[in-house]
Formats: C-alpha cells, sequence, structure tokens
C-alpha cells in the first residue's frame, strides 16, 4: 500500500539549515514583513530528527491522509516541500520527509534554535528519510494554475490524481529526472582550435555540459547550439525546467565577460530572459577552474531592471555597449 502524501509550500531558501546568509523568499504574510520564515530551519538536524514548520501553523487534515476522526498524529506520512522559485516564479519540489510523524497542530514539538528562538513545529522525522534538492536539482514544477484540485492559497495540499502519481514515480527514484538522449551530439567540438581563447571557451562548455548532466547539475539533458546563432550555447532540459545557457570562459580569476549583441538582445527578450542563464568559468584551464552561474531573478527584476543573481546572492552588473560586460559588484 503506497504511503500518504502530503504537501506543504513553504518560502524557497538554498540550504533550509538558518537564515544566515540564506534568505527566506516567498509570498505568505510573515515574509512580506520579516526576513525569514521558521521554516528556514527544516533541514538543520536536531539529535538525528528533522522538524518541519507549516507557514502560518496551518492544520493538517489527518482524516484525508487515512487516520481516524479523534486522532492527533499520523506516523508513516511523505511530506513533500514545495516552493516558489524566484528565478522564474513557478513553484517545484524542493525536497521531502519520508516516513514523517505528523500532529494535528503545530504544538507538539518545541525545539531551541541556533539565534534563540524556540519554534513549536508539527512534524518530525530522521535525517536518514529525508532529501532537499540543491537548486539546480529542483526540476518537477508543481501545478498552481487556478483550476480545482492544483494547489492554492493553502500551505497545505494534499495533490491532485495526476501529480501524486507523478510524484510517486518521483520519488521511486529519489528525485533523479532520467536524461532523454539527443539526436545530436552534446559534448564539446572535437576538433580543439590551438588558440587559448579558444581552449578556454572549449574548457568552460565543458564544464558546463558535465555539472548540467551531473546529478548536482540535476542530471539533465544537455544540447549544443553554439553553431546555431541561437544567442546561447546549450539548451538544456530536465523535469520541467528548460534553461537557456550562454557560457563564458576566462583564463583569470575576475569575473568579467561580455556579450555579442545577439545574446544580450536574446538574454533580455521576453521571450528567453526566464530562461535564459550565464554560466561563466574562472580560471578554465586549470584545476581550479571554478563556475559562477547567474540565473534570472522574476522578483527581484523590476520593470526594465532585469536581475540575474547568483545563489550566493551576486547580482550581475550589465553595463550596455555594442553588447554588454557582465561583472560582479
Amino acid at each position: 500500500m503506497d504511503e500518504p502524501l502530503v504537501f506543504v509550500n513553504i518560502g524557497w531558501m538554498v540550504a533550509y539549515k538558518g537564515p544566515y546568509n540564506d534568505p527566506t523568499i516567498g509570498g505568505h504574510g510573515w515574509l512580506k514583513t520579516h526576513d525569514y520564515g521558521h521554516e528556514a530551519w527544516n533541514f538543520l538536524p536536531e539529535s538525528g530528527k528533522l522538524y518541519g514548520y507549516i507557514p502560518r501553523s496551518a492544520r493538517i487534515n489527518l482524516q484525508r491522509l487515512g487516520a481516524g476522526r479523534k486522532d492527533e498524529q499520523l506516523a508513516g506520512v511523505t511530506v513533500v516541500w514545495v516552493a516558489r522559485n524566484p528565478r522564474n516564479g513557478v513553484t517545484y519540489v524542493v525536497g521531502w520527509y519520508r516516513n514523517a510523524l505528523l500532529h494535528r497542530e503545530n504544538d507538539h514539538f518545541k525545539v531551541s534554535r541556533p539565534n534563540g528562538e524556540v519554534i513549536d513545529y508539527q512534524i518530525e522525522a530522521s535525517i536518514d528519510n529525508a532529501k532537499l534538492l540543491t537548486p539546480d536539482q529542483r526540476l518537477l514544477e508543481v501545478p498552481t494554475a487556478k483550476v480545482k484540485g492544483n494547489l492554492g492559497q493553502s500551505p497545505v495540499w494534499y495533490g491532485n490524481e495526476e501529480f501524486v502519481k507523478r510524484i510517486r514515480a518521483y520519488l521511486k527514484v529519489d528525485g533523479v529526472v532520467q536524461s532523454i538522449p539527443k539526436g545530436r551530439a552534446s559534448g564539446s567540438p572535437k576538433q580543439l582550435d590551438p588558440e587559448v581563447r579558444k581552449l578556454v571557451e572549449l574548457a568552460a562548455v565543458r564544464h558546463a555540459i558535465n555539472y548540467y548532466k551531473s546529478p548536482a547539475g540535476g542530471s539533465r539533458t544537455v544540447e549544443s547550439v553554439e553553431r546555431d546563432n541561437t544567442g546561447w550555447d546549450l539548451t538544456v532540459t530536465g523535469g520541467d525546467v528548460t534553461l537557456k545557457v550562454e557560457v563564458k570562459g576566462l583564463s583569470g580569476s575576475d569575473v568579467r565577460v561580455e556579450l555579442t549583441p545577439n545574446e544580450y538582445k536574446k538574454m533580455l527578450s521576453s521571450e528567453h530572459r526566464c530562461m535564459y542563464v550565464v554560466y561563466i568559468v574562472t580560471e578554465a584551464l586549470t584545476s581550479a577552474a571554478s563556475a559562477h552561474i547567474f540565473y534570472y531573478n522574476k522578483e527581484a527584476s523590476q520593470g526594465r531592471n532585469h536581475v540575474w543573481m547568483a545563489e550566493d546572492g551576486r547580482v550581475l552588473h550589465i553595463e550596455q555597449l555594442t553588447g554588454a560586460r557582465l561583472t560582479v559588484m
């Protein structure tokens, strides 16, 4: 028999291990006036356990999960955490607790957090039964269209038949989205240009391909479109997410690159910008090669002021030239 499932909509964070250098981003009422929500510690272990906070301390309808009418708790539940990605305003699965213990109300587990706050929780799970996806592994979109049965305004959702079936299959493979082979080879070209600049570019593209194909990058399918003059180098697909990745390689450590007019046009285009990623590899020809990945942030963008931001909070400064020069401030 399948375990009962419940979905909880929380603010978006990277690690959920405290609010320090990891803001809670979301639209529920508390976050409109506070820098973090109590879900900020949902993946910070406490004596081998994790404690999950539900925004607004919302009640859980245990009967919908199979409990009796008078039951105040239920064990063996899978809690799927979902959050809205500030990059594009779309809600995705961000992690889960399996075999969790749920209480109807939120005042059963009192946990003291590192900042001195004592928070009331209603969900408890073993750390061994939990998984948090990195932002680039969050590829399964949650249905939020205003249709009966979809995720609505309540932070607690019990799913609909179609999505529950999909999430069960997703959990069986531990949240790994299987790549679908493409007809076109996704590796870098075999003929290497002897000039250093070309070698740097090739190394950077290879770095990006390897990252997005890896589990950390979402185990995605990568298609090279470098020769198609699309305005980006790689089309990256996985789950419900498509990215258009422009790769830039640097031999040094300073993050400073330029876009061609076509690349810059596509970066700003309303058709492409929510999917447009700037992937910069510094020291590309060394063992210290490092990626600086900037995703469009819909929530931080206002009007014509479009923002591309890394997960660590760095923002691209865009200086418009014939194309554009991008630096990190």
